[in-house]
């Protein structure tokens, strides 16, 4: 067969070259065998799931990777708006709150009405209450109530003394720095520095020791005044 064709092939060579290539195009034109690759039974993946071999390693939960992408509103509502911050309140001024307050100084002029005695007082921001030189000071009953019946000394007259009667309060206990606790009857009595007049609870006791009959202290002047211990009987 092969002798036949050879003076074939010589005499037209162009037709083994198309031949060749016939030959070469029905080759590559023919698919090669379905292999089969699913697992073996026993082995991991036999149970017929699926498996993407383009999902990422690691992570076969396709509600994870939703899960991290950002909420994103429908275009009919509106983004959400951030809260605001809660505003503070500013400060407050002291030179404002210094208008509106009396001005005292390290003693004032203080006038107990009644019986509208006018003493020098000491003006003591250490103080917790008010106190006042009283002096036979006790304790009654009246209509079933506690009640105080104490002397005060009139400021210009020496000697001379004014009988009172208060309601009873309460009995306070001042603590002394050299000597014994002393306990104390309070009562209530109106106070007047310039313009303030205030009623007030008075802690009586023996102040004939002490330069001042009085002592003003804060339960007066809470709210009310600003001590400046540079100026003295700054309001008559």
């Amino acid at each position: 067969m092969t002798s036949k064709l050879l003076p074939i092939i010589k005499a037209r060579p162009w037709l083994w070259a198309a031949a060749l290539l016939l030959t070469l195009a029905a080759c590559a034109s023919q698919q090669p065998p379905a292999v089969d690759r699913s697992p073996a039974p026993g082995q991991p993946g036999s149970s017929g799931t699926e498996i993407d071999e383009c999902s990422p390693k690691g992570d076969s939960n396709p509600a994870t990777q939703s899960d991290q992408e950002p909420t994103i509103p429908p275009p009919d509502q509106p983004w959400p708006r951030p809260a605001c911050p809660e505003v503070k309140p500013c400060p407050v001024c002291p030179a404002a709150v210094a208008n509106k307050k009396a001005i005292l100084g390290e003693y004032e002029l203080a006038t107990i009405d009644p019986p509208g005695f006018k003493y020098l007082a000491r003006i003591d921001t250490g103080a917790t209450s008010t106190s006042i030189h009283a002096t036979e000071v006790t304790r009654f009953e009246r209509d079933g109530e506690k009640w105080v019946r104490f002397n005060l000394h009139h400021p210009k007259k020496n000697g001379e003394t004014v009988t009172m009667e208060r309601e009873f309060i309460r009995r306070v206990r001042i603590k002394q720095a050299e000597s014994e606790d002393d306990r104390r009857l309070t009562v209530m009595m109106t106070i007047k520095i310039g313009t303030l007049v205030k009623q007030v609870e008075v802690t009586l006791s023996d102040r004939s020791n002490m330069a001042f009959p009085v002592l003003i202290g804060r339960n007066f002047l809470l709210d009310s005044a600003i001590v400046d211990v540079s100026f003295k009987r700054v309001v008559e």
